[in-house]
């Protein structure tokens, strides 16, 4: 009799466990769970019309996280377990309050699209195209304020931002980058326009709960008219992979395409960094889940934007971790030094 009152015990105990661990897979949390993602080569997904694809051996390959929405399950899983690549952090952190999933995918869609036309010009420059950068966009529209920001109050939806500082703006992504050029708590001058009307408004960058660490005023943008029209043609089948954060590999793929010769020398490259229109390698998220994937991947080097390179040094793969400012070094590098 006993035997059968523990027997049934531990099989109501056992239920509970998993009517928990099924109930906890569906409730989510207000974190995000950043992972590992996938590498994924360039040569498929970038074709340059009449280029040199042929005589490439190696890859350059872009890497991408995981992101989603954590459940109950997830949290207690991460915290206990600490799984390699796994990181918790606030839902806040990485999409502002108010905004729908929908939305923010929307924005990382577009600055992809800047991140596609910015490789272009780059790549075509290096190789001594004269390309027209003005083409490019009429500067970084606001598409929301976020409340309690520098801009709450002084800036609003459709104000259009030409000027950072007296530095021209094109594209949202140089808005940002112009941005967190600055220190947190620094004044800047923004160039303002709206229906044909332009203003000065003076802001001082404050760290948001969303952006620890990072100098923001509190807006969401996009860029405004972006168009452009290269000397070459150039496809891209980048699927469902959004963000800007690819944007340095994409100008070394087309760039490799775009001459005879092959700077990957047979490696496998991958890595991750923005890209201004002048070349510089901007800094990410996720350089440490992007380092795991690529080393998984079979990748020989990983190319570390250089405000990266501290946290990326940090990890336990021995993958060879290359630090990367500007396009220029890149280049030199892998034709002299690899």
């Amino acid at each position: 009799m006993k035997n059968n009152k523990y027997k049934d015990i531990l099989s109501k105990f056992f239920g509970i466990v998993i009517i928990f661990l099924i109930i906890g897979n569906f409730i989510p949390t207000n974190y995000m769970v950043t992972t590992p993602g996938v590498a994924k080569e360039l040569s498929p997904l970038i074709t340059v019309k009449d280029g040199y694809k042929d005589n490439i051996q190696g890859d350059f390959m872009l890497t991408a996280v995981g992101s989603k929405r954590a459940t109950v399950l997830d949290f207690v899983k991460i915290s206990i377990l600490d799984p390699e690549g796994y990181e918790l952090t606030p839902r806040k952190q990485q999409i502002p309050k108010g905004m729908k999933m929908d939305q923010y995918i929307d924005i990382m869609a577009s600055l992809m699209e800047e991140s596609k036309a910015k490789s272009q010009a780059v790549a075509l420059e290096k190789v001594g195209y004269k390309i027209d950068l003005k083409a490019t966009g009429k500067g970084a529209e606001i598409i929301q304020v976020i409340e309690g920001t520098p801009a709450a109050g002084k800036l609003k939806d459709g104000d259009v931002i030409t000027a950072v500082d007296g530095k021209e703006i094109k594209l949202a992504s140089d808005a940002i980058n112009t941005i967190r050029s600055k220190k947190i708590g620094e004044m800047i001058n923004l160039t303002i326009k709206n229906n044909g009307k332009e203003k000065t408004v003076s802001l001082k960058t404050a760290e948001l709960e969303n952006s620890p660490d990072k100098p923001s005023i509190g807006v969401l943008i996009i860029t405004d008219g972006l168009t452009y029209n290269f000397p070459r043609k150039i496809e891209f089948k980048t699927d469902n992979v959004v963000g800007p954060s690819a944007g340095s590999v994409f100008a070394l793929e087309i760039y490799n395409q775009l001459t005879p010769e092959d700077i990957t020398k047979g490696k496998k490259i991958a890595g991750t960094g923005t890209i201004s229109l002048d070349g510089k390698i901007g800094m990410i998220d996720g350089v440490l889940q992007k380092i795991i994937t690529a080393d998984d991947a079979g990748a020989d080097i990983f190319l570390v934007p250089a405000k990266n390179y501290k946290k990326a040094k940090t990890t336990t793969r021995d993958i060879k971790l290359v630090k990367v400012e500007n396009i220029d070094e890149v280049i030199n590098f892998l034709k002299n030094e690899l």
